[in-house]
């Protein structure tokens, strides 16, 4: 039996006249459990049902599609290795009947391959049998309590700005109102994790709640006036002071909007706090800002982890490469000797190409996770897109020369501010996979055009194509077309830096498809030179 009972269990009985065990808490969820195994399903099932979950089961992922129409659960387990339809594919459509419910996997293999696939399914957390009981019961509870939590916060969030409209309205003329609103705000607010701050334009807060205080390191103090407020000491990321303009709360009584403001807090106590702010205003009859509203959590746990990722990832990729490098090195040495003796290299060149394809993966891995965390360094220089584009595809070799060509109008500028290198990677990265996922001699067109204050560049294939639902996936990370699987090498980062490259650029890229026809993608950036003049 792969699930290990806790160890206060005494008695368990079986089928619909199950007993809890002694000091269960009852109706504590209903958990679909899908699992081929009969003997896996039936321990999950068993104890579950025992500590008060109401536990239905499937013998396959139909059946528990089946049952999830039937009856909604709070949370389905599913075994990964399932036919015909596997834990993967069933996560997927259980999210089209309900696109927040958890889905928790659970499988024998161990491999980072399986977990990051559960997760691109939309899996919300991955278990590895054996199984513990209370790991079980630990991760069911976790995604009973973050579904309820995020639906009483959606909740939470539509009555705010319901309440915010209409106290905004009425504040200069009815004070008695405006105290049972603040009220009723203070009383709304006052069990969300994210701290909210409302100030009107006099330089009053009308509301600070529980966890506004908590984050900026308040107690008792009072915080009645936006002074108070600002006097807590804010330095902007790079440790010097923030000016008092740019403050959050100034931002949006000057009437801003802004999402995202990330700031040092440093607490009366002297602790420093990663802090992410919103903010918004609400305007009176004239026009002229009335209330002034920032909504702002602390981040630093989240930084913390972060950190602790990219230090995980970069030691992995620094072991990893070693290895490599020696395996490449004494692979370099045996082909000698092979040519030497006159033996076929082709097995030698073989371990070279996949020592290429590991060290390229890690590449991936580590690029991508410094471009989260530090953003993207540019250099940006004007640069003819057309000579770029043709630039890339002289340095891919005589067979891709064959097969793109490049349409452009000569007379037109192509001008881009941007940085070289960083495009040549987005621009190669797009023309080497119209040449992977199309036939051997199939075209591909790179075609420029200007329109308005933008060049577009469209890299057009005649390939094997993508559906309509990996086409939204397409530039996320971690994931792959499924129609690409079997060409795929990769991580799946490819795209998803090259995203995150042009929009640092001030850009945006997209994609169209057809199935069995083939792809557009489209690449669009600021342009650095007039338009041509018409006429």
């Amino acid at each position: 039996m792969d699930l290990a009972p806790p160890a206060h269990v005494d008695r368990v009985a079986s089928g619909a006249g199950r007993l809890p065990w002694p000091g269960a808490r009852l109706g504590r969820g209903r958990i679909l459990v899908v699992d081929d195994d009969e003997d896996s399903r039936e321990a999950v099932a068993i104890l579950l049902g025992g500590d008060g979950f109401e536990v239905l089961s499937a013998v396959s992922g139909e059946a528990g599609l089946a049952e999830a129409r039937r009856a909604l659960p709070d949370v389905v387990l599913t075994d990964l290795q399932m036919r015909p339809v596997g834990g993967l594919e069933l996560c997927r459509r259980l999210h089209e009947i309900d696109h927040d419910l958890p889905v928790i996997v659970i499988t024998g293999a161990s491999d980072l391959r399986s977990a990051l696939e559960s997760f691109r399914a939309g899996a919300q957390d991955y278990l590895v049998k054996p199984l513990q009981y209370d790991t079980v019961v630990r991760s069911v509870e976790h995604a009973i309590a973050r579904r309820d939590a995020k639906r009483e916060q959606g909740e939470l969030y539509r009555t705010l700005n319901e309440r915010l409209v209409l106290s905004s309205i009425r504040e200069q003329e009815h004070a008695e109102a405006e105290a049972r609103q603040r009220a009723q705000l203070n009383t709304l607010l006052g069990n969300l994790d994210e701290g909210v701050v409302i100030a009107d334009s006099s330089g009053r807060v009308l509301m600070a709640n529980a966890a506004a205080r908590t984050i900026l390191g308040f107690r008792d103090e009072d915080l009645g006036t936006i002074a108070a407020l600002n006097a807590v000491e804010v330095h902007d990321l790079e440790g010097r002071p923030l000016a008092h303009a740019e403050r959050p709360i100034m931002r949006a009584l000057r009437g801003e909007h802004f999402v995202d403001q990330e700031v040092l807090c440093i607490r009366p106590s002297g602790e420093r706090r990663r802090v992410v702010s919103t903010g918004a205003c609400v305007n009176a009859d004239r026009g002229d800002v009335a209330l002034a509203i920032v909504v702002f959590r602390d981040v630093t746990e989240l930084k913390r982890l972060e950190q602790q990722r990219d230090e995980y990832v970069s030691l992995i990729t620094h072991d990893l490469r070693s290895p490599l490098s020696a395996i490449l090195l004494s692979v370099g040495g045996i082909k000698r000797s092979m040519e030497q003796m006159g033996m076929p290299v082709r097995p030698a060149e073989r371990v070279e190409r996949n020592v290429a394809r590991m060290t390229g993966m890690l590449d991936e891995l580590t690029e991508a996770t410094s471009l989260e965390s530090h953003g993207v360094a540019l250099q940006r220089l004007p640069l003819d897109l057309q000579k770029l584009v043709a630039s890339v595809v002289d340095g891919m070799g005589d067979a891709a020369v064959r097969r793109i060509t490049i349409d452009a109008d000569d007379t037109v500028p192509y001008v881009v501010l941007g940085d070289r290198s960083r495009l040549e990677r987005v621009v190669g990265n797009l023309l080497a996979n119209a040449l992977k996922y199309s036939a051997e001699e199939a075209p591909v067109n790179a075609r420029l055009s200007r329109t308005g204050n933008e060049v577009e560049l469209d890299v057009i294939d005649r390939g094997i194509g993508i559906s309509p639902d990996d086409a939204k996936m397409l530039f996320h990370r971690y994931y792959r077309a499924s129609t690409a699987s079997d060409r795929a090498s990769g991580l799946g980062l490819g795209l998803y830096i090259a995203r995150l490259i042009v929009e640092a650029q001030g850009g945006r890229i997209d994609v169209s498809s057809v199935l069995g026809q083939g792809s557009t993608f489209r690449l669009f950036l600021p342009s650095h030179s007039p338009p041509k003049p018409s006429g």
